[in-house]
């Protein structure tokens, strides 16, 4: 029988490659590996401190991926409150110059301020977000409602998190959520409605990864402007989607269809906000967040089909959405009351 390796050894084998190609670089492991939240699926999150703007990039080493975010000397000395938030639980592997050890100590001290300057941002998104989804219901646009409604939905889990200072980590928001404090029972079901848990399945799953597939597919073969490689720089590496397929199948496997099925719905507002915005850019139109799936599913430069639009779950009566909606909104303003 083959054994399983031990996690010390996949960890050492899946980094050690990082180190050795990054050999002067300072290096600390982030994400849910340093928050002690990981699965077996799980990709190693790596910080390099690096001269110059890097997009992301993924590195597979046998079974395992390790996933590499750069940022400069300045930013991690001067870090915005969300990689703030990540230093602080970041664990240096290589840090002659002490440069990460001394931001780490720093975001520790500073963790409960930047989890509210977060958890503030993301609650107003939210917010936004909801008045969008109430507007477009007014104008029959009951597709472009259910996105803004799953944006609203993120973005509240998020700020929700950030108010008992969890950081959230996107394929583990639901157990999160579920491992907070019962203070507010009634909190986790308007979520949950909002985030359209109700149509988790394997089916719906897969349904939804092999849409995802397609947008990033899409992405990873568009033309970037230079000023957002960086930004969106992670969707030209073909291991990203294949990062995101073995946390699908880890989590189906072990029968955790709601929490694959909101992992996934993170993964689409993103995904589909970036390509819009990597649209207009494009044609030089105007933002607009009220047409996101008008824009890319409609006219002779659209780029997805509305098969696609279906297969990612965008499919929920304007009356579900309505309710959903008014249910998250009570849940939005009780939580804006406790700041």
């Amino acid at each position: 029988m083959e054994q399983t390796p031990h996690p010390i050894d996949a960890s050492v084998n899946t980094i050690l490659p990082v180190l050795k190609s990054f050999p002067t670089n300072e290096v600390a492991i982030i994400g849910c590996h340093a928050l002690n939240l990981s699965r077996r699926s799980c990709e190693y999150d790596l910080l390099i401190v690096n001269r110059d703007p890097i997009p992301e990039k993924f590195i597979k080493v046998g079974e395992g991926y390790a996933k590499i975010i750069f940022r400069n000397e300045r930013d991690v000395r001067q870090p915005d409150p969300q990689l703030a938030l990540t230093l602080a639980s970041a664990v240096p592997l290589r840090d002659s110059s002490l440069l990460l050890a001394g931001a780490t100590s720093d975001c520790k001290r500073s963790f409960s301020a930047n989890c509210r300057k977060s958890m503030e941002t993301r609650l107003a998104s939210s917010l936004k977000s909801l008045a969008r989804a109430e507007e477009l219901l007014s104008e029959k646009e009951t597709q472009e409602a259910d996105l803004s409604l799953l944006s609203a939905a993120r973005d509240f889990a998020y700020a929700e998190l950030l108010m008992s200072e969890k950081v959230p980590s996107p394929s583990h928001v639901l157990g999160q959520i579920k491992a907070l404090p019962k203070r507010r029972p009634s909190s986790f079901k308007q979520w949950a409605d909002a985030f359209g848990l109700e149509l988790a399945s394997r089916v719906s799953c897969e349904n939804r990864f092999d849409a995802l597939s397609v947008i990033y597919d899409v992405l990873r073969t568009s033309a970037f402007e230079k000023e957002t490689v960086v930004q969106m720089g992670r969707y030209r590496e073909i291991e990203a989607i294949q990062v995101m397929e073995m946390k699908v199948g880890e989590l189906l496997s072990s029968m955790q269809s709601a929490e694959c099925f909101s992992f996934l719905g993170q993964e689409v507002v993103q995904s589909l906000v970036d390509l819009y915005l990597l649209h207009v850019s494009r044609l030089s139109k105007e933002k607009n967040y009220s047409r996101v799936i008008r824009e890319l599913t409609v006219g002779s430069d659209r780029l997805i089909s509305e098969d696609v639009v279906k297969s990612l779950g965008l499919v929920r009566s304007p009356e579900i959405i309505r309710s959903a909606a008014s249910g998250l909104k009570s849940a939005v303003s009780s939580l804006a009351k406790r700041i």
